[in-house]
């Protein structure tokens, strides 16, 4: 059926992120082919319908200055709605925050349980806590920037939530600083790059000015002619590899292997014997190029290289690990 766009009630439009380049896209292809997918809504009381999903076609539609959008009404209540749209989603798949959101509407608002939501979202319970954790440390001028898509989402969740965790003020304090501007992932990366390894004037006065921080630091990058992402993306995968690792020993702690068939016994012993190798080789290769990076710096006096490599014999252990977690970025 057609509806009027004036009388839908827009009211869960802050559940998804602003994609100006999708609705340029979907503006496109109506203007030529027009609408081939109808909108979902339901019923209100008032006698209306409340829009649940196609937020992007109904801004489309208003950009080609039409009246009506053709949808689709669910005998469902909102809540029931939001749940079918989510699992039967093909277009676009939401970010992390964009399911925290949801889930935040579902459980806070709607008064779902935690345990019924994610049973049907075909989900984890601590799936859906995680997701809730990040709604609720990420302050809401962060998330109204993700909304407007002037920070990247990816971004915000590398940068922002840990930034979050750590000072909530100062992450607060960045997106206020950064002016309303768009500001790319990589820009992030080296904002938060230099945050965690800064001193506390330095950390005061990049959140301060964070556009100032940034061009100073790509006009040094231009001049030295390196890939300021290359070095950030390395810090991630290790921080990654940290995290996983810290996972791993709590599950064997659990005694997951113990409680494993033969079979997987047998396969979790060959991944591991791999891992050892590769694990050798990269703390190996690790120790050399710090060696070699503190020759290179001035003034610098590096110390003597411990006597030999570490070769096959030494296999690193669960602690060795939790080391290298410990050790990590902070």
């Amino acid at each position: 059926m057609e509806i009027e766009i004036r009388e839908l009630e827009r009211k869960y439009e802050a559940l998804r992120i602003t994609d100006p380049a999708r609705i340029s896209r979907l503006t496109a292809s109506i203007h030529q082919y027009g609408q081939q997918t109808p909108v979902l809504v339901v019923p209100n009381l008032a006698g209306g319908h409340v829009l649940i999903d196609g937020y992007a076609r109904v801004a489309a539609l208003k950009a080609l200055a039409h009246d009506l959008v053709e949808a689709l009404v669910l005998p469902l209540s909102e809540a029931e709605a939001l749940i079918q749209s989510y699992r039967f989603e093909a277009s676009r798949r939401r970010c992390a925050l964009e399911d925290g959101w949801l889930l935040r509407e579902l459980v806070q608002v709607q008064g779902k349980r935690q345990t019924e939501v994610a049973l049907a979202l075909q989900r984890s319970v601590s799936w859906v806590n995680r997701r809730l954790a990040l709604v609720r440390v990420l302050p809401e001028s962060a998330q109204e920037a993700v909304r407007r898509a002037q920070i990247p989402a990816h971004a915000a969740m590398r940068a922002l939530v840990p930034l979050a965790r750590a000072n909530a003020t100062r992450c607060e304090r960045l997106v206020e600083r950064l002016d309303g501007c768009k500001v790319s992932v990589r820009q992030m990366d080296m904002l938060y790059l230099a945050y965690k390894q800064g001193d506390e004037e330095g950390r005061q006065h990049l959140i301060d000015h964070p556009w100032l921080f940034l061009k100073a630091r790509e006009e040094t990058q231009r001049a030295e002619n390196i890939d300021p992402g290359e070095t950030a993306r390395l810090i991630h995968e290790l921080e990654a590899l940290s995290g996983l690792a810290r996972r791993v020993r709590r599950q064997l702690q659990t005694g997951v292997y113990k409680r494993g068939s033969l079979r997987q016994q047998q396969t979790i012993d060959s991944l591991w014997i791999e891992f050892e190798t590769v694990f050798a080789s990269l703390a190996y290769q690790m120790k050399e190029e710090s060696l070699d990076a503190g020759s290179r710096h001035p003034g610098s006096d590096p110390a003597p290289a411990r006597a030999g490599p570490r070769g096959a014999q030494h296999r690193p252990s669960l602690a060795d690990l939790e080391e290298l977690g410990q050790t990590s970025p902070a």
